[in-house]
């Protein structure tokens, strides 16, 4: 078994994660390794190919993938060292982690472990919503990533189920792939982003917005055929090829957890401290991993501040 040393090892090569690793590099820790799991570097935003990203943190208004692009390119260009396709699987100790990749099962030891593994969204299995297995239902990311990526045909009508900042994003990914969005449905009694937003895109791709839903199952044998859903004491159907699945975010605690790190009741996140550090010394979390969810340049300026800080502690050393 192969088995190396680092001084920082970070888990999670999102903007928080590779914030941090250009944080740490630019102040004169020498070895500094990122792992991701994906193939690609760059978290979500490489395959969210609507603009927005960069404001706080690159001062610039871009596309997803050039923010993602510009922050691998950084990161590599000062010797940062990324794996990806790369998993953290478990704690062989504190300060010791175990790899495991193509290449076979790796121990690193680091001084240092940041744990940037962000969140992912609630699948329609984790909402436990009734209905078979049929083909065409996705999250916002998994389409993204068949949408842009992948390059996969999708469908032709979609009902999307949630309401949040990242609901309506999935509606534009839908029109790119020529999919008509037909409605957007929500438990809850009204949307969760930008007032403007709903307003602006209903305009636009004309699609109902239906708020304080029940969801009863999701229809189609081998396919979706449509979505059962009440409100107000009746039931009705809608229509549709595709259901997208969006927001409600999980926190990926499953390394923290693995580690016995105490976990918040309310967003189910590894408790911190008010600098991100976690129980033992020199063992911290950033970024969407410690919910409430954040854009991403917030995400990567706490990674930034949190890479500072721990460059800071090592050359005390």
């Amino acid at each position: 078994m192969k088995q190396s040393d680092v001084d920082v090892l970070i888990v999670g090569a999102g903007p928080a994660g590779l914030a941090a690793a250009i944080a740490l590099k630019k102040s004169g820790i020498a070895k500094v390794r990122v792992v991701e799991r994906e193939s690609y570097a760059g978290g979500i935003p490489r395959h969210s190919h609507h603009v927005g990203y960069g404001i706080r943190d690159l001062k610039r208004f871009i596309s997803g993938p050039k923010y993602a692009d510009s922050y691998v390119k950084k990161a590599k260009s000062i010797g940062v060292e990324i794996s990806t396709n790369t998993t953290a699987t478990n704690w062989i100790s504190d300060y010791t982690l175990q790899l495991t990749s193509p290449n076979g099962i790796e121990e690193v030891s680091a001084k240092s472990i940041l744990l940037a593994t962000g969140a992912r969204e609630r699948s329609r299995s984790n909402r436990l919503i009734a209905g078979k297995r049929p083909a065409g239902i996705y999250t916002t990311g998994s389409l993204q990533q068949a949408t842009y990526l992948d390059k996969l045909n999708i469908g032709t009508k979609a009902v999307i189920v949630g309401a949040e900042h990242v609901s309506f994003s999935a509606i534009i990914t839908l029109h790119h792939a020529k999919v008509k969005t037909v409605a957007m449905i929500t438990t809850h009694p009204k949307h969760q982003t930008i007032p403007l937003i709903p307003t602006l895109l209903k305009l636009i791709f004309r699609f109902k917005f239906i708020a304080g839903v029940k969801i009863i199952e999701v229809l189609g044998d081998k396919s979706v055929t449509g979505i059962r859903i009440e409100k107000d004491g009746k039931e009705q159907v809608i229509a549709a090829d595709t259901i997208v699945f969006t927001g409600d975010w999980i926190p990926d605690h499953e390394l923290a957890r693995k580690a016995q790190f105490a976990i918040d009741d309310r967003y189910k996140s590894p408790i911190t401290n008010s600098d991100g550090q976690l129980p033992k010394p020199m063992i911290y979390a950033v970024g969407n991993l410690l919910l409430p969810i954040k854009a991403a340049d917030k995400c990567a300026n706490e990674g930034k501040k949190i890479g500072k800080l721990i460059a800071k502690k090592l050359n005390k050393r």
